[in-house]
């Protein structure tokens, strides 16, 4: 299998994860308009990535079943989830805490939808990152290997 190839599997799986998480965003704040955050928990875009580790790790085992190496020794040492800065964790934590805060003057107009909209906005952007992160270091561990 070339790099692109996998490569293409990867963008894929992550295609799939977004969609299966997220689903249509913009769709569902033009016409559905929530009020509430549901499912979309902080945590989410974590589970995205564990869930996305686990894609990488039978494909590492698929591309190299003869390699002892695990697929944290191949990718680098580094937390993916801690390249976000300080900064970015607090805009979603902000995001979140507006989303779940639903005013009178909010209940009343039933304009909260605003505020999550772009919370999930926010953690689909941080899921995406995530995922891009640990594609781009597997691909590049891949070339350096073979």
């Amino acid at each position: 299998m070339t790099t692109k190839e996998i490569e293409n599997r990867c963008i894929a799986k992550q295609q799939e994860l977004l969609e299966k998480y997220f689903g249509n965003l913009a769709h569902e704040a033009a016409y559905e308009r929530p009020e509430t955050i549901g499912d979309y928990v902080p945590e989410l875009p974590l589970r995205v990535e564990a869930e996305y580790r686990g894609f990488l790790e039978s494909l590492w085992a698929e591309i190299a079943p003869n390699d002892p190496r695990t697929l944290d020794d191949i990718l680098d040492k580094g937390h993916i989830k801690d390249m976000v800065t300080e900064d970015d964790r607090e805009g979603v934590q902000r995001a979140y805490r507006d989303a779940q805060r639903r005013t009178l003057w909010e209940r009343v107009t039933k304009s909260n939808h605003k505020d999550v909209t772009f919370y999930k906005g926010l953690l689909k952007v941080y899921a995406q990152e995530l995922l891009n992160s640990l594609r781009i270091d597997f691909i590049e561990d891949l070339k350096t290997i073979k």
